[in-house]
């Protein structure tokens, strides 16, 4: 086995005690790994999953140049604007995300809706997604309208079967837009969920 494997199973144990500081300290020597024994997305997720938002984010500043390089655009951006609108106010991330040019973020309006929802702009939110094309932002769309209890309207902004296949068909895809990886979709987070 990979020796990060128990390193994480240390800092998974260490966290689920509430040792938040001990868990830390023993893997922050991998945060700036640029191979597999980076342990700091599994840290912020887990961290997460306990209410530590701010800790968390916290680990997502100070990292090395070289780590940066690598990883901001990827994921380490993402997950931050994810920790702000979990922790809110999200405003500070939404500016991040509109302050980041167009076409550099995948999923760019997704993730100012999914904020904005968090900060409690729901209607913004919906406002935002309802011009948007693709089952994603549909989806989207129609979780916040279920919030609102307007359920007649969330079933009618989902494409049909036919739609959706045409979509797939016509982007390449099997069940995820082609051109939209996770990686900068805050709603596909692990612990992120809408009703919270």
């Amino acid at each position: 086995m990979h020796p990060g494997w128990y390193e994480n199973v240390l800092m998974e144990l260490l966290i689920r005690q509430g040792r938040f500081d001990d868990a830390i300290k023993a893997v922050e020597h991998t945060f700036d790994d640029l191979y597999d024994g980076n342990l700091l997305q599994a840290a912020l997720i887990l961290l997460a999953e306990q209410g530590q938002h701010g800790t968390a984010l916290g680990l997502t500043e100070g990292r090395s140049p070289e780590f940066l390089a690598e990883n901001e655009v990827f994921w380490l951006r993402s997950n931050r604007w994810w920790l702000r609108g979990e922790s809110g106010p999200a405003r500070e991330a939404i500016a991040e995300v509109e302050a980041v040019p167009v076409g550099e973020v995948d999923d760019r309006e997704l993730t100012i809706a999914w904020l904005l929802a968090q900060d409690g702009c729901v209607e913004e939110a919906i406002a935002r997604l309802r011009p948007l094309p693709g089952k994603r932002a549909a989806t989207d769309l129609a979780e916040l309208l279920v919030w609102q209890h307007r359920f007649s309207e969330a079933i009618a902004v989902i494409p049909d079967v036919a739609a959706q296949r045409e979509e797939e068909r016509r982007f390449g895809t099997r069940g995820q837009e082609a051109a939209s990886p996770d990686a900068d979709y805050p709603w596909t987070a692990p612990t992120t969920t809408l009703g919270d």
